[in-house]
């Protein structure tokens, strides 16, 4: 069958797809993205809306609904990183099939918990390797085995028609035409679909993949003429971390995609910060990936001024502990963030005459100092410099801090590794300090505390909250100027700073 064949049967699959997947869900609506530096129209499509939070749902009803009765009692085996198994849960528990799922064991367990929710006792999970390679291994020698049928997450002209009805309501939403769409991809289905569903009906939209720089298999497969094997895959936006792309999706993507372009993990979470802060939504990694496609573009200009934009929100089913990295990425923006290793004498007061010396119109997102047998010491601090004020700020640098080594991305600065030398000390007194997130509250206790004590220890990460935290260590010529001075030190409660609490270090001595 040609390429042209196949795009026309995926067409006829989608609108037949409509009579099915609407028993177990409603249309998801699109919404304006409104928020500072965004010149363009830009449009979200609010798959997180949907009955498991994700797109998924569609392709994996439309696919079980097309199956016979014969078929369905059988059963159903399937392998998935999460969304698509959630999906067949909830076909598995609306149609009446049993249905075993094989997942990878690091799989999060938000999603496994959704797709026992879902499907009750229909559904049973199997946890198999480490990548969905290896469970979707496991779930098709199952399926050989046992006779059951194989519902793939992507590679299914029926599982990519389900998927591309949310192609078919951003067409009926009146809302368009747009003129750019883009869209993640994993294994292809979602672009498989909603490119052929969309450049059906406006010829001239331009459709755009977007994929994670280090799960990129559909550009392997451009690139290589055929799907192929990657050696490694970032699991970092996991809903989209395939290691090779299906022979129909390839197929198809090949002949409608008007590109494909790749984001980093850091501008996934820049472009989940953004969804925050104009819709109060948080996708997940892989939901956020169109978005940062989209931004990415558009910081390159390669949007045009009047273009109306389509981002698709594929998914939000995330763990919570993962916001803490998620935040801190979003935090560090590569075009006017950096950390800097600054050299510094070791006297006391260097560190605060260093941050006293910074740019008034620069922030501090995160500094890191410990006092080690170095000398000079290297302080790291991470700085927030407006756009409007990266020239001057290179000029500072030049000028007052030649020696200043730029560590950003280093490992270290990533995994916050602060060395210390607790035999330098003579006296150290370890304070944890709160206070009002505004310039100048800490650099104020700082100031009045670095007459009577030399900083031996800094560790304060901007949180976002009104408060800030930071544990200080203090260190005193010896323990009766420590007892000399210690009220002092406490005494700053209420001027500078909210709260002043000793923190024990005995493991570290």
């Amino acid at each position: 069958m040609s390429v042209e064949d196949r795009v026309d049967e995926l067409r006829a699959a989608i609108h037949l797809a409509r009579a099915k997947v609407y028993q177990v869900g409603e249309p998801t609506p699109l919404e304006r993205l409104p928020g500072e530096g965004l010149p363009h129209s830009v449009w979200v499509k609010r798959e997180d809306l949907g009955p498991i939070k994700a797109y998924k749902w569609r392709g994996a009803f439309n696919a079980m609904a097309s199956l016979s009765d014969e078929q369905l009692q059988a059963g159903i085996v399937a392998a998935s990183a999460g969304n698509h198994a959630q999906g067949i849960a909830l076909a598995a528990k609306k149609l009446g099939a049993r249905a075993r799922v094989y997942m990878p064991k690091p799989t999060p367990m938000v999603k496994q918990r959704a797709v026992r929710s879902h499907g009750g006792e229909m559904v049973s999970i199997e946890l198999v390797g480490d990548s969905f390679s290896e469970a979707q291994a496991a779930a098709l020698k199952d399926a050989e085995k046992s006779g059951a049928t194989f519902i793939p997450p992507y590679d299914s002209i029926e599982v990519m028609a389900g998927q591309g009805t949310l192609a078919d309501e951003v067409f009926t939403s009146g809302e368009g035409p747009f003129d750019r769409v883009y869209v993640a991809i994993g294994g292809g289905g979602m672009a498989s679909a909603v490119a052929t569903l969309l450049k059906s009906s406006w010829p001239d939209v331009k459709v755009i993949g977007v994929e994670g720089c280090d799960q990129a298999s559909m550009s392997a497969a451009f690139e290589a003429g055929r799907p192929v094997p990657l050696d490694y895959v970032d699991v970092f936006c996991d809903g989209t971390a395939v290691t090779q792309v299906g022979d129909l999706t390839y197929e198809i993507c090949k002949s409608q995609l008007d590109g494909i372009i790749k984001v980093s993990n850091q501008e996934v979470c820049s472009a989940i910060k953004v969804h925050w802060d104009g819709l109060r939504v948080i996708p997940e990694p892989s939901g956020a990936m169109s978005l940062a496609g989209y931004l990415q573009d558009q910081r390159a200009g390669l949007v045009g001024d009047d273009e109306k934009v389509l981002t698709i929100l594929c998914g939000a089913n995330m763990d919570f502990a993962k916001l803490i990295d998620i935040s801190k990425q979003a935090g560090v923006d590569s075009r006017h963030d950096h950390s800097w290793r600054f050299t510094i004498p070791e006297e006391r007061g260097s560190l605060v005459q260093l941050l006293i010396d910074l740019p008034d119109e620069v922030n501090i997102s995160d500094l890191q100092y410990g006092r080690t047998a170095d000398d000079p010491q290297g302080p790291v601090l991470t700085l927030d410099v407006p756009k409007g004020e990266v020239g001057d700020f290179t000029k500072w640098l030049e000028k007052n801090q030649s020696r200043a080594v730029d560590v950003t991305g280093e490992a270290a600065t990533r995994y916050r590794l602060i060395p210390f030398t607790p035999s330098l000390m003579n006296a150290p007194l370890f304070v944890e300090v709160e206070f009002p997130e505004r310039a100048g509250a800490l650099l104020g206790f700082m100031q009045a505390v670095s007459p009577l004590t030399s900083l031996c220890y800094f560790d304060y990460t901007y949180s976002g909250e009104r408060v800030g935290r930071a544990l200080l260590g203090l260190d005193f010529v010896d323990e009766g100027d420590l007892l000399k001075h210690r009220a002092a030190i406490f005494d700053q409660e209420g001027e500078t700073v909210r709260s002043v609490k000793e923190v024990s270090i005995d493991s570290f001595s």
